[in-house]
């Protein structure tokens, strides 16, 4: 369970501040793929950075599956970081020099685990996302979607029991993307969490929950049903007032009736200034923790 209790995040100081998250209260159930959308600069890849330990959160208390966030030392954050996340990014930040097997082996190389133990559980991260016959190459000789499957890979080698995929599929083709949609299905199948954050609706509608952030706030979380997942997307995805049209009921006309019907909860919603832009923060704190010694 990932647990965020009246978390605010606020960027600067004084008149030049910035208040990314606004009282943010949400749960989200282990095993799910849940995707966070909203417009650029709307706080969701911040929501992202804090359940991550990439960032903490000006006041509020973040509880994953039971511990919290907030009372970590450093090294316990990078602790965590390391093994209970797999971090899954849209410029898969791979050592274009180093093998796959070395990239995919990383996390576990940071954290001191023994070379023939690190490689043998790296190979296995590998042959699941087809990779074998690549495992030798370096990263700069890789296409874009063979690239982000090894991101994948080294996300899944410490076996975490969550992921968080920020725009995953924002570097590749739309063959490619629908391919890393389907292996990040097949983790959560497995029993994972996977937090997908993304700008693309139609990739949000594969996952079993939206939450839609809006200003820095919680606007509204829809829950897909099967008939949503599998409708095509064709619609207008924001209406005028700026706000995630639900088409569960729209576009679903010509699909059979399921017996278990989703219901689509407004929890709260509320004014804000448009914020920054948390690609590039998110890209600056990756650099700052992801692969720092424990």
């Amino acid at each position: 369970m990932i647990k965020l209790t009246n978390v605010n995040k606020v960027y600067g100081k004084g008149e030049s501040s910035v208040h990314a998250l606004k009282d943010v209260n949400l749960e989200l159930p282990s095993g799910k793929f849940i995707a966070i959308v909203g417009k650029s600069g709307s706080g969701k890849s911040t929501l992202m950075n804090i359940v991550g330990a990439l960032d903490s959160c000006t006041s509020g208390e973040v509880e994953i599956d039971g511990e919290v966030l907030n009372s970590k030392t450093a090294n316990q954050l990078a602790d965590y970081r390391n093994k209970k996340i797999g971090y899954i990014f849209q410029s898969f930040y791979l050592e274009p020099t180093f093998t796959v097997l070395e990239n995919v082996a990383m996390p576990m190389t940071i954290a001191g685990v023994n070379r023939k133990v690190r490689e043998e559980k790296a190979m296995k991260a590998i042959e699941s996302l087809n990779l074998v016959d690549k495992a030798h190459k370096k990263a700069s000789e890789l296409s874009g979607g063979q690239k982000q499957r090894v991101s994948i890979a080294r996300a899944l080698v410490f076996d975490p029991d969550i992921i968080l995929a920020d725009e995953p599929t924002g570097n590749l083709d739309s063959q490619n993307g629908q391919e890393v949609i389907a292996l990040l299905q097949g983790i959560c199948d497995s029993g994972k969490t996977v937090l997908l954050v993304t700008h693309n609706i139609d990739d949000a509608r594969k996952t079993d929950m939206m939450v839609e952030i809006k200003d820095g706030v919680i606007s509204n979380i829809i829950y897909n049903d099967e008939e949503t997942k599998k409708a095509a997307q064709h619609l207008s995805d924001y209406d005028e007032n700026g706000d995630l049209i639900d088409k569960s009921q729209d576009q679903t006309q010509d699909l059979p009736q399921s017996s278990d019907k989703s219901e689509n909860i407004d929890i709260k919603k509320g004014d804000g200034k448009n914020i920054v832009s948390d690609n590039d923060k998110t890209n600056d704190l990756l650099s700052e923790h992801i692969f720092e010694k424990i």
